[in-house]
C-alpha cells in the first residue's frame, strides 16, 4: 500500500503513478492521516527527499520497526527533535546518496531498456536553458513541482 503526499495540484499524476492514497502534504493533521491509511500500526517503509523538514515527522508516523531511507535534505544537521520516538518504535535509517553510487552504468542502462519498452516514463516539469541553471537550482529547493527540471545546453 503506497501512500504519497503531495500538493493539491499534483494528486491526480501521483495516483496515476501508482498511488494508493494521496495526501495533501499540508493539511494539518497529516500524521493522523498518514498512520490512518496505513495498515497496522504505522508506516513500514519511507522514503524521504526532505529529511531536515520530516525526519521527526517520519519517526513519529512509523511502524514498530518501521524503516526511513533518506534520499536528500537542504541542511547537513539533520537530527531529531525527540529520538525516543524514533528509538521507541526500533526505527531503521538509512542515508542514501547517488553521489556515492561506485557504478552508475548497469542501473542506468536497465532504465534506458525500460524507458525504450514504454515500461518506465520521466515527467518534465520545467526545462531550462543553460543560462537559466541558477534559476533550476532556486526551484529546485523553493518551488513545488511534479517530475524533473531538466537543463539543456
Amino acid at each position: 500500500r503506497v501512500i504519497a503526499t503531495a500538493a493539491p495540484d499534483y494528486h491526480d499524476r501521483v495516483a496515476e503513478l501508482g498511488a494508493d492514497v494521496v495526501l495533501d502534504y499540508a493539511r494539518d493533521d497529516l500524521a493522523d492521516a498518514v498512520v490512518g491509511a496505513a495498515t497496522g500500526d504505522g508506516v513500514d517503509l519511507t522514503l524521504d527527499h526532505r529529511l531536515d523538514d520530516y525526519l521527526q515527522f517520519d519517526a513519529d508516523v512509523a511502524a514498530h520497526g518501521g524503516r526511513v531511507v533518506g534520499i536528500g535534505e537542504n541542511d547537513p544537521e539533520v537530527g531529531f527533535d525527540l529520538s525516543s520516538s524514533a528509538r521507541g518504535k526500533d526505527l531503521s535509517l538509512t542515508m542514501m546518496s547517488m553521489f556515492n553510487t561506485p557504478d552508475l552504468s548497469a542501473p542506468l542502462r536497465e532504465l534506458a531498456g525500460q524507458m525504450g519498452a514504454g515500461e518506465f516514463e520521466i515527467d518534465v516539469a520545467r526545462t531550462y536553458d543553460l543560462d537559466e541553471a541558477a534559476e533550476a537550482h532556486r526551484a529546485v529547493m523553493e518551488d513545488s513541482f511534479l517530475g524533473k527540471l531538466v537543463i539543456t545546453p
